[in-house]
């Protein structure tokens, strides 16, 4: 059943290469669609090992009876596997106070000198709303958590106004490491290492949202943080566990 996906350009992350959520929730897909009865609401780790080329096609190739791999010739790029995500997150703020945040969010990402994000598919403020998803999520609180609104544009949608996985995947994936960027309050640069997910419930397109992250603790290069969706009733949609890494450059 091996075969290849493509990782269109617009679902970039840094400008030339593939977002890591939305790439890591494809890997995904690909992993359920494999297993007996492709249940969806299994969590599923994904682990990112180099960038993510755009435009052209990778290859999955079963590496174990468990794990399925993303190749670029001989190079992995990226292996999904079955875990377990127990983790509850936070609970939610208000829709109005994650309006709030993600305005603010996104108007100091706007502003950043020199912000290599401005296109990413997940968090570039530059993208439009029916061609990216600009969660750009700020502090509420003192404990750490950063939140967004979201409401998915129908041309992000499928059938019925149902977001594909991995559109939520995408959705999950910047806020983890912008809670860590607040923390760390340095403009360090980070990178998706591994995300591990799970979708609770339906996302439909035109349905206000509210997008959380936070960090949860710090193994020297390695950062972990949580992220969740959630409706606007405060009913959790989807989680996310993460591992966040400083490149060894910015590190030394």
């Amino acid at each position: 059943m091996d075969s290849s996906l493509v990782i269109a350009h617009r679902f970039n992350g840094p400008a030339h290469s593939g977002n890591g959520g939305y790439a890591a929730g494809l890997l995904a897909r690909q992993w359920l669609a494999r297993r007996a009865g492709g249940a969806a609401q299994h969590a599923v780790e994904v682990s990112l090992r180099a960038p993510l080329p755009l435009g052209r096609p990778l290859q999955l190739q079963t590496c174990a009876p468990d794990d399925l791999a993303l190749m670029d010739g001989d190079l992995l790029l990226a292996q999904a596997r079955a875990a377990e995500l127990t983790d509850a997150p936070p609970p939610s703020p208000g829709l109005d106070e994650a309006a709030a945040a993600g305005a603010i969010g996104r108007l100091q990402s706007a502003r950043g000198i020199g912000n290599s994000y401005l296109t990413c598919f997940g968090c570039g403020v530059s993208r439009d709303a029916h061609d990216g998803l600009r969660i750009v999520p700020a502090p509420v609180g003192h404990d750490g958590v950063v939140a967004s609104d979201w409401t998915p544009h129908p041309a992000l949608a499928g059938a019925h106004g149902l977001v594909p996985d991995e559109i939520v995947w995408a959705a999950l994936d910047c806020p983890a490491g912008i809670a860590w960027n607040h923390r760390l309050g340095d403009g360090t640069p980070l990178v998706t290492g591994q995300m591990t997910v799970t979708i609770d419930g339906p996302v439909i397109a035109g349905q206000p949202l509210v997008v959380i992250g936070w960090p949860i603790r710090a193994d020297g290069r390695k950062l972990h943080a949580g992220s969740a969706l959630f409706d606007a009733t405060g009913r959790v949609l989807a989680r996310s566990r993460q591992l966040w890494i400083i490149p060894r450059a910015q590190a030394a």
